[in-house]
């Protein structure tokens, strides 16, 4: 019977194995459900766990003790002469209702346990309580966040700005915003961008009535790190709480980040269910932190240098470190789309943020979206949708408001974009680019008084190069020229060692010559533009100084057979090969020539684009170029068709661009009135960049003017314009000088015939 006994106990051991190993997944599944849905801790789920690790011995002990063949009590029969006697004790102890009843009574233990935990920290009763609970912070307190310290000045910034993106969503705290820490050190009678150590920090919070500080400090540890924060009360300076976490190497110091905040928080008091809906840190942006470094770098030469071209390279570098970081490909883009450069790379660095957009926070995922419908899709009720959707997350949203603003400028409705631009620096004071659009839009309205405000104000703040040619623009449109002049050249000065700076700091310089019609020096100047470009590895902003001198060529000199050489020399020296795909400027070049009336050349262009530009692109591009096909019709003779096609071109950013469009075509096409009236509005729309087209048009402008109201008899009007013209190009170069001379006789003799 021995055997029989053996097999008996083994079975009965099985069955009860496999029942308890099913019972015990459904009990876990449900106390994971219970955890997740009454926000209970972590450690529950392993209290579980371990309760139900402990009870499986005591289930099979049960199961081999009251497996006894031949009895249903589990005694031993009678009958077996082998039967050795048996202790009673185990077998009384290890009875099936002991067993179910101790398993009841470990769970009834786990949940006061658990409840008890639950009532102290939410009393804030002992050690366990949190720091809301015992009336140390209030829910929703301000809280300043300090630098952490760490050897490396790089790695310190870059753990405390991860640290702030993980603070930032935390539903019990709020950290004070950059703004508000640059105005109280400015009260201090610091610079709004000095170093907030934790002393600082503190003297700060006492201030301006912020009840504590959060610091710390990152620490080598063999090959890894060590990572402390603490919460530290403003008043007193004693410790409120604190969390530490090791990592391994620079990559999983992350994760570091991720576990230290958490347990801060927690600490405070955030609940359960809130810490477990906030995405790790290396979720929201990248799992490497060598990314991040370059991101962080990439952020200061963008916002704090100005260095665009150190940006960009920075961006490069964190996306090949990591090619999932989605924020990096999405500012990656932003950067160049603010360049106006390289829109091949633009649309692949924003098919990757898009592509990698579920590792995202909600507020970042609408970022990228947002970003994706504006410059891929060019969607932009669709991009003012997503906006609008971050500003349900958030109404005082400046980067949503910002962007809304910059949809509506690139779509002529300026008033609109300045009222959101407003809002936007009204919500957040600090970044320069909201005072610049700001400045920018008033100017655009005609507002002078209130865009020099603006810019005074952002003079005292901004030290970047990439905003100051904004401020020098403005001083033209208002007829400082002089001003104007002064700050360009300062300019190039000032930041002699950036080639991006200094190549635009000379375009702009030679636009101003080219208003005055010296194409000698404006040559020369854009020439040097030229180089700094091609040294940069930047073929098309080469090619599109090329093409700008063919345009002036055209439309101001009036020399069509010199600008269509200019035009052949452009495209020998830098052919469309050496460009991606969609930076070749194929309309641009192909509406030179058709205005040229060479209407064979501006299909041969246009026709290559067709067959190497996408369809989904190609889609894009028509949309824009309606001014181009007028021209082309133009060429080919076609009058009514090219100024019926010339009404579908749609308003944009530029706001003199379409009347002198309009005001050209008319002209060449005949229709006089309808030419001044074009020109004339072309002259009073005000515009921040109209240097940019009152290069090539604003004295031919004039000239028109003066004769097409001439010939209308209009002679007090022609005799205005014939005036302003002699005066821009009094100095012009001696191949202009006959125009000027014709315009001075006819002017003068105006003044004979009115006395």
């Amino acid at each position: 019977m021995s055997g029989l006994g053996d097999r008996l106990k083994s079975s009965a051991a099985l069955r009860v194995l496999a029942v308890y190993l099913g019972a015990s997944w459904v009990v876990l599944q449900v106390v994971d459900v219970v955890k997740q849905n009454m926000g209970l801790p972590d450690w529950v789920f392993p209290f579980a766990l371990v309760l139900l690790v402990i009870g499986l011995p005591v289930m099979l002990t049960t199961a081999v003790l009251q497996a006894r063949p031949g009895r249903d009590d589990g005694t031993v029969a009678e009958s077996s002469p082998r039967a050795a006697p048996a202790d009673p004790a185990p077998r009384r102890l290890f009875t099936w209702r002991n067993a179910l009843l101790g398993g009841a009574a470990a769970f009834v233990l786990m949940a006061a346990v658990t409840t008890g935990f639950m009532f102290m920290r939410n009393r804030g009763i002992g050690p366990v309580g949190s720091l809301v609970a015992k009336g140390v912070l209030e829910e929703r307190s301000r809280i300043v966040l300090a630098e952490f310290d760490a050897e490396d000045p790089v790695l310190a910034r870059t753990v405390t700005e991860s640290f702030r993106a993980d603070l930032t969503q935390s539903t019990i705290v709020h950290l004070v915003e950059p703004d508000s820490i640059a105005d109280a050190l400015s009260r201090m009678g610091l610079e709004p961008d000095t170093e907030l150590t934790e002393d600082t920090a503190r003297e700060l919070a006492l201030r301006d009535g912020f009840p504590a500080i959060v610091g710390g400090e990152v620490a080598p540890l063999g090959d890894g790190y060590v990572l402390t924060a603490r919460l530290v009360s403003a008043s007193d300076g004693a410790l409120l709480a604190s969390a530490r976490a090791s990592a391994r190497d620079q990559n999983a110091l992350l994760e570091a980040i991720d576990e230290a905040s958490s347990k801060l928080r927690e600490q405070i008091g955030e609940s359960y269910t809130s810490l477990r809906e906030t995405p790790s840190l290396a979720h929201v942006t990248t799992g490497s932190l060598a990314a991040l470094k370059k991101y962080t770098q990439a952020d200061d030469a963008r916002h704090k240098e100005g260095n665009l071209d150190a940006a960009v390279r920075l961006l490069e570098e964190a996306v090949a470190l990591d090619s999932t970081f989605a924020l990096a490909h999405r500012d990656l883009a932003t950067i160049l789309g603010n360049q106006r450069r390289n829109w091949d790379r633009q649309i692949q660095a924003l098919e990757s943020a898009y592509r990698h957009r579920d590792r995202l926070t909600e507020r970042e995922r609408y970022l990228v979206e947002a970003s994706y419908s504006q410059d891929v899709l060019d969607d932009r009720p669709r991009t003012i949708q997503v906006y609008e959707a971050m500003l349900r997350l958030d109404t005082t949203d400046a980067q949503a408001l910002n962007n809304i603003g910059f949809n509506y400028w690139q779509q002529g409705d300026f008033d609109r974009a300045g009222e959101y631009y407003r809002r936007a620096r009204e919500a957040d004071p600090s970044p320069d680019i909201y005072a610049a659009n700001v400045a920018a839009a008033w100017a655009n309205v005609g507002d002078i008084q209130r865009a020099d405000s603006a810019y005074k104000a952002l003079d005292e703040t901004s030290e970047s190069p990439q905003f100051k040619p904004w401020r020098a623009l403005f001083e033209y449109q208002r007829g400082d020229e002089e001003a104007a002049r002064s700050q360009i050249s300062a300019l190039a000065d000032e930041f002699a060692t950036q080639a991006e700076v200094v190549a635009f700091a000379r375009g702009m310089a030679g636009r101003l010559e080219l208003v005055h019609g010296r194409m000698r020096a404006a040559d020369a100047l854009f020439s040097e533009a030229v180089e700094l470009d091609r040294e940069r590895g930047d073929a098309g902003a080469a090619l599109e100084r090329s093409l700008e001198k063919a345009a002036f060529l055209l439309i101001t000199a009036k020399d069509t057979a010199a600008a269509l050489r200019e035009l052949d020399r452009a495209l020998t020296e830098t052919p469309f090969d050496r460009l991606p795909v969609l930076d070749r400027p194929w309309v641009w070049a192909a509406t030179i020539a058709a205005r040229a009336g060479d209407a064979s050349l501006a299909r041969e262009l246009i026709g290559k684009r067709d067959a190497e530009v996408s369809p989904r692109f190609l889609e894009i591009e028509r949309r824009y170029e309606h001014d181009f096909r007028a021209w082309l019709m133009l060429a080919e003779g076609d009058a009514d068709g090219a100024v019926a096609e010339m009404r579908q071109q749609p308003a944009g950013g530029c706001p003199r661009c379409l009347p002198a469009d309009f005001a050209h075509l008319f002209e060449a096409a005949g229709q006089a009135d309808s030419a001044i009236a074009r020109y004339e509005q072309y002259l009073e729309t005000p515009s921040n960049f109209q240097l940019w087209l009152d290069a090539m048009v604003r004295a031919p402008a004039h000239e028109s003017l003066g004769r097409l109201y001439d010939e209308r008899g209009d002679l007090e009007s022609a005799a205005l314009h014939y005036a302003q013209f002699v005066d821009l190009w009094e100095d012009a170069d001696t191949v202009l000088q006959p125009r000027v001379e014709a315009a001075r006789a006819r002017l003068q003799a105006i003044v004979r015939e009115r006395g």
